[in-house]
């Protein structure tokens, strides 16, 4: 039975004939066959012949033909801000089946271009997706593009420049020396061979390039959002990321301000350098109310980074030490006393304790458990982890990172540990709140559905299994991760995430049936509609015809 929202609301538009997942409630999923939308929400559900009911004269009816059609979805922990900037300035190697096709696309972009204009791909590709099985060379840079300068990073490991880019930058003998021959490559004949290694030197080079003018950056932000919505994102937590400071935030509001905002975004906040942390984030708290926004822009809270010092990697354990420690007390005491929430960076287990520690103190004096305090990447969680967590009232935050780099994590970790990195079982077990995302654009793939796949199934790019069998999630759990669990993160349960009546009309139909393809075709699927709060943000065939509109605020709610 057609379940309406109100008794005698008209609907704007029906979609019809479709394998509607509602993840309606929290533990289950429901399927319904057609959807009714009044203003920015979902009015109805039930079956097709019920919803076709509801329509009035000027209702529009969309046929989906049996398409499967699902929540929008919710990157809970992406770099989309700093992306945004330079979107238009990258060539994105993410979808590249090959090398020899990775670098056409840099050629084809050299074509595009006067010469000297930079061609930048920053992150989000694996040499491992390549039958090649490595990355660039200077030489192949220099054959496709020899007149523009070209940098290609991978992860925050090693970045190639061709030779323009070496003489644009000047990379001569006294640089090198300057910033330490140990992050240069050189060839058996003593030269350089273009290949620079380290995080210092990918922050380094990245700062010496020309920055997009600030329309640039909002046209930039703007071709982002759509190109999310292609993948049927309608919503992100946005991470912030290193260098991100109090200035850099400019193009993502000024987007929203143009209606140009596509993706619900909520921006967890935190100082631009090292030495600035109290500072920034005090002004923050000082000047930027969590209410200030709407349903398509607003902040959230503070995150990833808390201290700089105490900055972690799979293969780099933080300063987590006394002094550490009492200035995460005293961050996460201002934070609590001010309430906000907080999404913590933790990859080490001694990161993950001092962190809890610290927090269990504050609750002590101010009660958290209402302000989802939580843990980003937090792969080698115990037990313990998960009791302390759990009378916090946190949750996890959780991406697919051992796609790209899970070889390390054995390396460094051992099998053992990995297989248990994270505990979903447990966690879920626990009725944890756990929130899936990509950590996209620097270190992983900002496709959806590239990392539900690692979800399913643990495998590196080069097919080594990681998570044990028991920590492997269901279609149905991950899919979950990525809609009604992660709108938890944002205070927005009960607004989206979940098609039923009332709820905001975020939607996504799909190219293929993400719960029938097999497993190896899940990467491939897109969104052909795309809807947030009710209206066409992307549309391709069988539905290019419909008109794709741009998102005017205010949609949705704010945090009370």
């Amino acid at each position: 039975m057609a379940q309406p929202r109100e008794k005698h609301s008209t609907p704007d538009l029906i979609l019809v004939n479709g394998r509607i997942t509602t993840m309606a409630g929290y533990d289950t999923t429901a399927e319904s066959e057609a959807l009714a939308i009044a203003g920015d929400r979902v009015a109805a559900i039930g079956t097709s012949e019920e919803i076709g009911k509801l329509a009035g004269p000027a209702t529009q009816v969309v046929d989906l033909a049996g398409r499967r059609v699902i929540p929008g979805l919710i990157d809970s922990h992406v770099h989309i801000m700093r992306a945004g900037r330079t979107w238009n300035d990258e060539v994105r190697w993410e979808n590249e089946p090959t090398l020899a096709s990775a670098l056409a696309a840099i050629g084809r972009r050299a074509e595009s271009l006067p010469p000297g204009a930079w061609i930048r791909t920053i992150g989000g590709w694996h040499p491992g997706q390549f039958p090649e099985g490595r990355g660039p060379t200077r030489e192949e840079l220099d054959a496709v593009a020899p007149d523009n300068p070209v940098y290609v990073q991978f992860l925050y490991d090693w970045a190639v420049l061709n030779t323009a880019a070496m003489q644009a930058i000047d990379v001569n003998a006294g640089l090198v020396a300057e910033l330490g021959a140990e992050h240069f490559e050189t060839g058996a004949d003593g030269e350089l061979t273009g290949k620079v290694s380290g995080t210092e030197m990918m922050k380094w080079f990245y700062s010496r390039m020309p920055a997009p003018t600030f329309e640039e950056q909002v046209a930039s932000t703007a071709a982002m959002s759509r190109e999310l919505n292609r993948l049927g994102i309608t919503g992100a937590i946005d991470g912030g990321g290193m260098n991100s400071g109090p200035d850099t935030y400019r193009a993502m509001y000024e987007t929203w301000r143009r209606g140009e905002l596509t993706v619900r975004t909520r921006l967890t906040l935190h100082a631009s350098a090292a030495g600035r942390e109290f500072e920034e984030m005090a002004g923050y708290q000082r000047f930027t109310p969590l209410d200030l926004g709407d349903g398509m822009l607003r902040v959230l809270g503070a995150g990833e980074l808390i201290l700089y010092r105490s900055l972690d990697k799979i293969g780099q354990p933080a300063d987590v030490g006394a002094e550490a420690q009492s200035q995460f007390l005293e961050m996460f005491r201002d934070l609590a006393k001010n309430r906000w929430t907080i999404h913590a960076h933790a990859h080490q287990h001694e990161t993950i304790d001092a962190i809890l520690t610290a927090w269990e103190k504050v609750h002590a004096e101010f009660d958290i458990s209402g302000l989802r305090w939580s843990l980003v990447h937090a792969e080698p969680l115990k037990p313990i982890d998960l009791e302390r967590l759990q009378a916090l009232g946190g949750g996890v935050l959780a991406q697919g990172l051992f796609r790209f780099q899970g070889e390390d994590a054995l390396e460094i970790w051992g099998e053992e540990v990995v297989a248990e990195a994270p505990p979903f079982r447990k966690m879920l077990d626990l009725g944890m709140r756990v929130g899936l995302g990509s950590d996209a654009m620097r270190v992983a793939s900002y496709n959806p559905f590239t990392t539900l796949a690692w979800f399913l199934t643990g495998r590196t790019v080069h097919g080594r299994e990681t998570l044990a069998g028991h920590n492997l999630l269901s279609r149905e759990e991950a899919l979950r991760g990525y809609t009604a669990s992660g709108a938890w993160f944002s205070f927005e349960e009960d607004e989206r995430g979940r098609l039923e009546p009332g709820m905001l009309a975020d939607i996504a139909v799909l190219s293929d049936d993400y719960f029938e393809v097999e497993v190896e075709r899940i990467p491939l699927i897109e969104s052909v509609l795309t809807f947030v709060g009710g209206r066409v943000v992307h549309a391709a065939e069988p539905f290019d015809a419909l008109p794709v509109t741009t998102v005017t605020r205010p949609l949705g709610v704010t945090r009370a």
